[in-house]
């Protein structure tokens, strides 16, 4: 009988050098699923990979997770295995498995906890999965699973109110002040690659932002991450020629020369420019909230929103984990329910072959509406008491009771 594994290699062991040399884009996480199903390493199979992790969740009777693991290095061309091998966490029971992926996937085991972008991503990859025709029973119920725990968490919590990262933070405080439907529109530009930036830039493309440019006063280091990112890079120098042709501006350095009014002179664009000062001590002058049509939020406004999140999802934990524990128990009893099911399917198929044998050889019969509406009913009758007896069975009792079926109409 199948079971849901995993197999994952995330921040809570590699670092990031380690985590960029297994990512997979989405081309490369198609070929890769679709090659495990066709050699028959697996009968159902999802790949997650983020900047955080890339993770292989799959459904199989025989295939240790070992194996998943070097076809996933052999597939990255990654000969030293024995590197590897320390950093990847492995997820053998179907339980234990779905309770590993609730937690991911609500984002108790992001590096910022709660974080929103990975129930999104867990929905990209399950469409991939369903598009490549790869899923299955197991991992199907389990996603169903994580999208209702979701809704649940959201609903009955507060772990999922506020934005509990700084970037994230910072980006909704836009919103105050430009409509969210207009940043498609809007140009912003991000002075520093960073944590802090690299975190704001990871955002923004959600929030609808799709003109972003990047800057660092290592033009190598901004350069590179726009490249990954998909962003515009200007040089370091050239910034401040260009500072009035944005209309959000995000500075995340430290040290570094103010950006004054002189600098950032008058905005006539017609809405609201939005200066956000991340940066301590601060990188812009607090004299440009004086300039026309000019907005600055620093980094305590941002701050402070952001650690009563963080206060309020630390105390709503245990009601999160509540939750997991509840759905857990449902998968587990949906999981038992397993073998009854496909006993009852197995003796309605063959009695549903037989009835269609016997009709046939009755060549008399001229309404085959009527004759398959007679079919039905009959199959229907004599399906209702064994597979009511088997609902109403538990533990010992309904196996033995599967095991006489099988064994008596040799449906398994």
């Amino acid at each position: 009988m199948n079971t849901l594994q995993a197999v994952s290699l995330s921040h809570e062991m590699a670092s990031l050098e380690w985590r960029q040399a297994l990512q997979l884009s989405k081309d490369e996480a198609a070929e890769f699923m679709t090659s495990l199903k066709s050699w028959g390493f697996v009968d159902g199979i999802m790949v997650i990979t983020t900047c955080n992790r890339t993770e292989v969740y799959y459904e199989s009777a025989n295939t240790p997770t070992a194996v998943i693991q070097d076809e996933l290095l052999r597939f990255k061309n990654i000969t030293d295995k024995d590197a590897y091998a320390p950093l990847f966490s492995h997820y053998t029971q179907s339980q234990d498995t779905l309770y590993y992926l609730l937690e991911v996937g609500l984002g108790l085991r992001s590096q910022v906890v709660g974080d929103r972008q990975i129930i999104g991503q867990f929905k990209e990859s399950y469409q991939l999965t369903n598009d490549l025709k790869l899923g299955g029973p197991l991992l199907h119920q389990a996603l169903q699973t994580l999208f209702r725990t979701h809704k649940r968490v959201h609903n009955e919590t507060a772990f999922r109110s506020g934005a509990a990262s700084v970037g994230y933070a910072a980006l909704e405080r836009v919103t105050d002040f430009i409509p969210r439907k207009e940043f498609i529109s809007k140009r912003m530009l991000i002075i520093g690659a960073g944590q802090m930036g690299t975190d704001v830039a990871k955002y923004a493309t959600s929030f609808g932002f799709r003109n972003i440019t990047l800057t660092n006063r290592t033009d190598e280091k901004a350069a590179q991450l726009a490249e990954k990112m998909g962003l515009y890079f200007i040089p370091y120098a050239e910034r401040l020629s260009e500072l009035n042709q944005y209309d959000v501006i995000i500075s995340c350095v430290s040290a570094g020369e103010q950006l004054g009014t002189s600098q950032l002179s008058s905005y006539h664009n017609g809405h609201k420019r939005v200066l956000l000062d991340l940066s301590v001590p601060l990188s812009i002058q607090p004299e440009a909230t004086a300039l026309p049509n000019t907005v600055l939020v620093n980094m305590d406004q941002i701050t402070s929103q952001t650690q009563a999140v963080r206060k309020a999802r630390e105390a709503s934990t245990t009601e999160v984990y509540n939750i997991i524990d509840e759905e857990t128990l449902l998968y587990t009893h949906w999981l038992e329910d397993l073998p009854m099911a496909k006993t009852i399917s197995e003796l309605k198929g063959f009695f549903a072959s037989v009835l269609e044998s016997e009709l046939q050889k009755q060549t008399g019969l001229e309404q085959k509406t009527a004759a398959a509406a007679l079919a039905k009913a009959t199959l229907d009758r004599l399906i209702r008491r064994p597979a009511g007896t088997l609902r109403a069975s538990e533990g010992t009792n309904r196996k033995i009771l599967i095991d006489s079926l099988n064994q008596l109409f040799q449906i398994s």
